[in-house]
């Protein structure tokens, strides 16, 4: 059973920090998919709750240099 979360990321200012969240997020076991927009300065992630959980998701995100904050 997966998961979807919505995260509102601080500090992203062009393409590349796109690439470089999605990355370090779909890396991350039990992710099994991430999308990240720059313009709406989200990232929607589908995940396995049972391997991992939204801290550690935002953990994933501070790592690579960014913040993140669960929307809704």
């Amino acid at each position: 059973m997966t998961t979807t979360v919505q995260l509102s990321v601080e500090g992203m200012h062009c393409g590349s920090c796109v690439v470089l969240i999605e990355e370090s997020l779909v890396e991350t076991a039990g992710v099994m998919a991430a999308s990240v927009d720059l313009a709406s300065a989200r990232a929607v992630v589908d995940y396995d709750p049972a391997l991992v959980g939204v801290d550690d998701l935002r953990s994933t995100i501070a790592d690579a240099g960014y913040s993140a904050t669960p929307v809704g």
